[in-house]
């Protein structure tokens, strides 16, 4: 690399802007406002920008992504980034271009008229691309689009430098090269830079590199090469035809008539394009430099952006996020997006606690909270605490020169993986609310630093939304909390009441069996109705403070008695219609499991019952208890019972979340919220529930308990 070049990269390595036309700009800023565009329609007004295509192909092949394999189709980057991205990016393309007043362009330079050539190749590269048999028609597109991306730094970044060679080269093409190689900055070299730098394909990167070698050299080149050098050259303005159309035969086997069809075809759809983002190319505005209509389109651009608030992508997104991680997400991406920033880690305020606690937005999507990475206010030494307590933006570049930086601060220095960090502070309505942390290098601050307002503007939406989001928690739990006490209160007063008409009847039972005599066949029909009483009240109990968590009782539970018991009420209770029989089969030598008997009666009645109702008043009910196998999931032994109907099954829509709350399996008689409850039982047992089914021949539901159960 010439030293002159080496010298310029390494001057422009921080640099992020580049110009856009205004009108491109209005056009995008006005799609992502408006939600009924399509990513296709978003795709069709990036496409015909040089920089935003690099930009959108950029930040799609970052490591932000984490990209498997390399995209370099704008609909696939705009897939892979979402529609969240692409607004930010909208945004961001237009703050820099209006609030950027630092950077100015070579006069001489027009950028209208290197916009239509740029759009001009990328069309024509595509007609190559098709008619040649290329694969990937879409590639040569993006590569035709950026192939003079090298001209828009250097006539931003060199604007003296760089008038003088415009002015040398006097509209030639091969002139222009030659004062550029002359100066030692050629745009072909630049622009393949820029494109490796941004992580793009090697080969778009080589046509960018080489459309302005001889056509002897490009002969052999590979197809993109030669696609990208042949359009360009049928693109330039102006030019002999003939002599361009002799170039493209060298190349392609293409006729004279054959390449003028293509280049007329392609003026037209520039022509469309540029009438559809009201853009008007005649030839005198193609030549022109920037007149009145340019002014207004600058002014419209001003206007839409000072609209939507500078960074209305962002904001937007943080104003409509569920919850306080959704909106450290979408702070993450946008300070990616907008400021170019890979490593922040966001410190969040907890003023019951007086400590700041790290939250760091992982490439997945995840959120961690780093054990031991929490700062307490009263360290008052740390650039973190006063950044959070003076309500402004520091860096450690510029404390580090007035005091040492504390361990502290030294210790984040170095989990950022940075030689520095810039402090952002979340302040809403004066009360903190944390503090955003970015790792920069010292070139990246001297250019954060020019855009403090931005910042400072993105930092303080951010902690209006945090803030709002815990005072809504709060209130959440606060109104919950009163209604919790509202409906206990209410509990207990039909608690109270119920409790006198149960008490009524125990006392009736009593006399009846008292009268019944103890020899009475129908004892123990009256001692199950006893223990329903009993479960009934206990139940009632529970109700009255639902507030509290249960804890279950737990005591020698005989399982073969609760379900003979529960068999006996439940086939006495059947319609004398019925045609359901329930058939048993119970190990007499069957050890008693120490349980919550309540808890079970509740789980064997729920899977008697959603058998009966799936039978549909004909067919039979198995249950079986057995002693665990060696093959069986409980080490200690145990015992397991085995409930099943030749009823149709469970439906395969629910069968993979049977045991879901809520999911409702009604239409086979099986009960989402019932088996929910059965699970959960069983769980705190320390057993297990499963089940099998197959449609016509009914379900089984096999439950596991261990005999020492806690």
């Amino acid at each position: 690399m010439d030293e002159r070049l080496g010298d310029f990269i390494s001057h422009i390595e921080t640099s992020k802007n580049l110009p856009s036309l205004p009108h491109i700009l209005v056009k995008l800023v006005k799609a992502c406002q408006n939600e009924n565009a399509s990513l296709q329609d978003i795709s069709r007004i990036i496409s015909a920008d040089s920089f935003l295509t690099a930009k959108v192909l950029r930040l799609a092949n970052s490591c932000y992504y984490r990209p498997s394999e390399k995209v370099v189709i704008i609909d696939q980057a705009l897939m892979r980034m979402g529609r969240d991205a692409i607004k930010n990016l909208a945004v961001s393309a237009a703050v820099h271009q209006v609030f950027n007043t630092g950077v100015r362009m070579a006069s001489g330079f027009d950028m209208k008229r290197f916009w239509r050539h740029s759009l001009m190749c990328a069309i024509l590269a595509r007609m190559i691309a098709e008619k040649s048999a290329f694969n990937v028609p879409e590639q040569a597109f993006l590569a035709g689009m950026i192939h003079d991306i090298g001209r828009l730094i250097l006539v931003t970044n060199l604007p003296q430098e760089y008038e003088q060679i415009l002015a040398e080269s006097k509209d030639s093409s091969s002139l222009l090269m030659e004062q550029e190689i002359k100066a030692g900055i050629p745009h072909t070299e630049v622009g393949a830079w820029l494109l490796n730098r941004w992580n793009l394909d090697s080969m778009t990167s080589d046509a960018v590199l080489y459309h302005h070698e001889p056509v002897e050299r490009i002969k052999d080149a590979f197809p993109l090469v030669k696609i990208v050098f042949a359009a360009n050259v049928m693109s330039c303005v102006p030019a002999s035809f003939r002599e361009t159309s002799d170039v493209i035969k060298h190349l392609f086997p293409f006729s004279l008539s054959e390449a003028n069809d293509m280049t007329l075809q392609a003026e037209a759809e520039v022509k469309e394009l540029a009438e559809s983002l009201g853009i008007q190319i005649s030839e005198r505005d193609v030549l022109s430099q920037e007149g009145e209509e340019d002014r207004e389109k600058e002014e419209e651009l001003i206007h839409n952006v000072r609209d939507i608030s500078l960074l209305v992508g962002v904001l937007q997104n943080l104003a409509a996020a569920p919850e306080e991680d959704a909106m450290l997400k979408i702070m993450q991406q946008g300070i990616c997006i907008l400021f170019d920033v890979q490593r922040i880690v966001f410190f969040l305020y907890d003023n019951k606690k007086g400590v700041m606690s790290a939250r760091i937005v992982r490439d997945d999507g995840h959120i961690d909270s780093p054990d031991g990475l929490t700062i307490p206010l009263s360290n008052g030494e740390s650039i973190l605490v006063q950044s959070l307590q003076k309500q402004a933006i520091l860096s450690s570049f510029s404390s580090g020169k007035s005091k040492p930086l504390t361990i502290m601060d030294k210790q984040v220095l170095h989990f950022l993986e940075k030689e520095g960090m810039l402090c952002l502070p979340l302040v809403a309505d004066k009360e903190p609310v944390g503090l955003m942390v970015m790792g920069i290098s010292q070139p990246e601050e001297e250019v954060l630093v020019l855009q403090e307002r931005l910042l400072s503007l993105l930092a303080n939406h951010a902690a209006i939304a945090i803030h709002l989001e815990r005072y809504k928690k709060n209130q959440a739990m606060k109104i919950a909390s009163e209604r919790l006490s509202a409906s206990t209160a209410l509990a207990r007063r039909i608690v109270h009441e119920a409790n006198n008409p149960l008490g009524i009847i125990k006392n009736y039972l009593k006399i009846l069996v008292s009268r019944l005599g103890e020899e009475s066949p129908v004892q123990n029909e009256v001692r199950i109705i006893g223990e329903e009483i009993e479960r009934i009240v206990r139940i009632l109990r529970e109700l009255s403070d639902f507030s509290k968590s249960k804890v279950r009782e737990k005591a020698a539970v005989h399982v073969n008695a609760l379900l003979d018991d529960i068999v006996r009420i439940i086939s006495k209770s059947l319609p004398g219609t019925s045609q359901i029989k329930i058939h048993t089969d119970l190990l007499s030598s069957l050890p008693k499991i120490r349980g919550d008997q309540d808890g079970l009666k509740q789980v064997f009645i729920n899977l008697i019952k959603n058998a009966i109702e799936a039978l549909s008043d004909r067919g039979n009910i198995f249950i079986e208890t057995m002693l665990m196998s060696e093959r069986d999931t409980i080490p200690k032994g145990g015992v397991k019972v085995v409930i099943s109907d030749d009823g149709p099954g469970l439906p395969s829509q629910v069968e993979s979340r049977v045991f879901e709350p809520y999911t409702s399996t009604k239409g086979s008689g099986h009960s989402g919220i019932g088996l929910s409850i059965v699970h959960n039982i069983i769980k705190d047992h320390g057993g297990t529930v499963t089940y099998c089914s197959t449609a016509g021949k009914g379900a089984t539901f096999i439950i596991t308990l261990p005999v020492h159960s806690a």
